[in-house]
This record gives C-alpha cells, structure tokens and sequence, in this order.
C-alpha cells in the first residue's frame, strides 16, 4: 500500500479498507437515495476501479440515476437493493451517505465513506474526512494509496463527483490539494470542460419553466431567501430532483441573501424535502442536522413530514434560531467589532 499521499491520522482505517477489499470478491456499493453528482460518481468511479482489480461489483441505489448523470460509463448498471437481495456479497461499502437511513439498507454495511460533517459514524469501519470536498475526491486518494491505475471511466465518473460538489471548483474548500486532484483525474482522459458543460450548465426546458414559477414565488426576510415548489408544479413540468438542487445553488448566488431555503412538496403533500445553502461565512449544517438531515456548512438539507406551510415555518424559524446562535458566537471572539472605529479627533 502507498503510504505517500495518505493523511497520516487515516491509515490504520485506509489498512483496514485495502485488508477488506483484497480479501473481498463480491462487493456491493450503495448510496444514498436522491443521489447527487458525487454520489452517483463516487459510485461508479470505486465501481470500475474494483472492477479493474477483479472484483464483482453490484452498483446500488434506491432511487433511479438522474437524468444529469445517466451518460456516464455503466450507470445503466445501477438498481435497487430489492433488485440484488438474493446475491450473496463479502463487503458492502457506503458512499457519500451521512445517515443509514438514507442508503435505505435494513443491515449497516461495514465501510462507510463520507466526507459530510454531519455524518452519523454508523458503519463497522468508518472513514469520515470533512476535510475532502467531495466522496469522489476521498475515492481517488482511495484508488492512489492501494496503488491502483485509475481508468478513464473511473476519472470521468470521480471528476463529476468533485465538480458538482465544488459547483465548478467554486466553493471556498477548493484548495490547492483538490486540484491536484483534477489534474490527475484530467491526466487520466477525463474532459473537465464536458463534465461541466453537462452537470452544470445543461438544464431540460421543463426546469427552466419550474424555476421561473418558483422565481415568483421568492420571499427574503432578514437574510433569508426562500421560495417553495407545489407538487402540482412538479407533476405540471415532470421534473426531478436534479431541477431543484440547481434552483438551490442559483438562488445562493443572490447577494442579498446569507441563507437560501427551497421547499419541494413530494408526495401528493406528505412530505416536503428542503434545500439549504449559505453564504461564506454562515452554517447550515446545524439547521439541517436538527431536522434529521446533514449535509455541509454551506450546502445541506433534510426531508419532513408534514404540510409545505407547517414545514416551512419550522424551518424557517430553525433558520433564524441558528443565525441568532451564529452571530452571537461571533461576537464572543477576540477582537470581534460590530462598527468600524472612530478615527480623527
């Protein structure tokens, strides 16, 4: 094992990890439902890297693979677990999952590997580094310190990870260890400008029209901007959850906004999913964690039950309890000024 580009805190788990991984033949890899760009990338990327060392690999998910992400190499190869019951696996390893709930597996797997701060710790070996901007990021350090050749389809599916998680490399934690890693996944045949092209500026009609009727919807009180999505309105245009992760992320681009909160009514009005993204300089996570959600500081969210207006009042006010927490921490720090000083006589 290459012992070089390991984070020295982490190799007694990443030993462990490449133990269970050369001793395992069948392996199954799961993610969360409602999958992202990183875990659909972190997925398939460990799912061709394994597959390059021998192994057989089952590729699951709960949810289908979005309508983003189905170009990449052997996405068609994604199901449900319920698909893959009667297969018989050595090693199930998580990804990109903050909470077992979520992968919607009954049995814990034994690895889990997440970079979210929220992360629940509820696997036999876990690897949990906030510190990475992206799981497909901790997949390739992964692949670089057991020593294995990363293929082009692996780089292409890490690099989807890594770009939608940084929204095009442009979040505050992309530093100079993550484009490195971009170099090397770019050096291994994958197409930075394509994979951009595709999951960031690419959007159906039908989600542009969404978004229009939910731009009319915008309210922003104290900082906070917020906008809701009928199920109606989903059921009109027939789109998915990759149209409101995109509306979540354009809506924190509003400078007059510290907090961005979208509300999506799911099924017929039972349950409300909610997205949250922040300013630099301001948490959501929190928020998102005491809802039973997770995510990062400044991108996170969570699913209530409940009707969309009784759900965004808690919300809503969850919000403000957090920002009040927030700016009152802030003031305890040394050296902290809420006014500029008086200068002059």
């Amino acid at each position: 094992m290459n012992q070089d580009s390991v984070d020295p805190s982490f190799r007694p788990i990443l030993e462990r990890l490449h133990e269970l991984l050369s001793s395992a033949q069948r392996i199954q890899l799961v993610t969360h439902v409602d999958p992202d760009g990183d875990a659909i990338g972190s997925l398939l990327g460990l799912g061709w890297l394994l597959g390059i060392q021998g192994k057989q690999v089952t590729l699951t998910c709960e949810s289908p693979v979005p309508g983003l992400y189905t170009w990449l190499p052997a996405s068609a190869q994604v199901g449900p677990g319920q698909s893959t019951a009667s297969l018989r696996h050595d090693l199930t390893i998580s990804l990109d999952c903050g909470d077992q709930r979520r992968t919607g597996q009954a049995q814990a797997p034994t690895v889990n590997i997440d970079h979210h701060v929220t992360n629940t710790r509820y696997g036999a070996v876990n690897w949990v580094d906030p510190a990475y901007v992206a799981t497909a990021q901790m997949v390739l350090s992964l692949a670089d310190a057991s020593s294995w050749d990363v293929s082009q389809p692996a780089a292409l599916c890490l690099l989807t990870g890594i770009v939608t998680d940084t929204r095009g490399l442009r979040t505050s934690n992309v530093d100079a260890p993550v484009l490195r890693a971009v170099l090397r996944l770019v050096e291994a045949g994958a197409p930075l400008a394509e994979v951009a092209r595709r999951t960031l500026d690419q959007r159906p009609l039908s989600v542009i029209r969404l978004w229009g009727q939910a731009m009319d919807r915008l309210r922003l009180d104290d900082g906070i901007l917020w906008t809701e999505v009928s199920h109606a309105m989903l059921q009109r245009w027939s789109t998915s959850e990759d149209g409101m992760t995109g509306l979540s992320n354009f809506l924190a681009g509003v400078c007059e906004a510290n907090v961005v909160a979208t509300f999506t009514e799911r099924d017929a009005g039972r349950t409300v999913d909610v997205g949250l993204r922040a300013a630099p300089g301001y948490d959501v996570s929190g928020v998102a964690l005491r809802l039973g959600g997770g995510g990062h500081p400044q991108a996170a969210g969570c699913t209530l039950e409940g009707e969309l207006a009784q759900v965004r009042e808690l919300v809503l006010a969850e919000i403000r309890r957090s920002l009040k927490e927030q700016a009152q921490n802030l003031s305890r720090r040394p050296g902290f000024h809420t006014r500029l000083p008086r200068t002059g006589a």
